[in-house]
């Protein structure tokens, strides 16, 4: 890897590399990498990670998504973090909005870790 990843703060560092060190990540695995960063980056989906993601089974938890907590951002979120693990796009496709138009509209400050997650899953 040429460039460095970005994180947004100290809290979304801590909180991706305790999932990454959780999950036993190698440093190879760009889909689960990708999952840990987007999911690390809100404060209610790092306290939530257990809604989203099974650590004894590896697998994400695709019911988390509709939990009281998500909020349009954390949503946002959580669906990018699913789709760059395994190009989940939802349950019912033609209701559930997956494009880059609807992920991405974030504030700015949101947008770019959203983008450097995408960086890390095809890099």
């Amino acid at each position: 890897m040429t460039w460095q990843i970005k994180f947004r703060d100290v809290q979304h560092e801590e909180g991706f590399n305790n999932f990454m060190k959780k999950a036993e990540v190698e440093d190879w695995d760009k889909e689960r990498t990708s999952l840990f960063y987007t999911l690390a980056i809100f404060e209610e989906t790092r306290n939530h990670i257990n809604d989203l993601y099974n650590f004894e089974e590896n697998c994400m938890m695709f019911e988390g998504l509709k939990k009281g907590w998500q909020t349009g951002g954390t949503t946002k979120a959580t669906k990018l973090a699913f789709n760059l693990f395994n190009n989940y796009r939802g349950e019912d496709r033609e209701k559930e909005n997956y494009s880059p138009l609807e992920l991405f509209s974030l504030d700015t400050d949101y947008t770019n870790y959203m983008l450097m997650a995408v960086q890390i899953r095809f890099s």
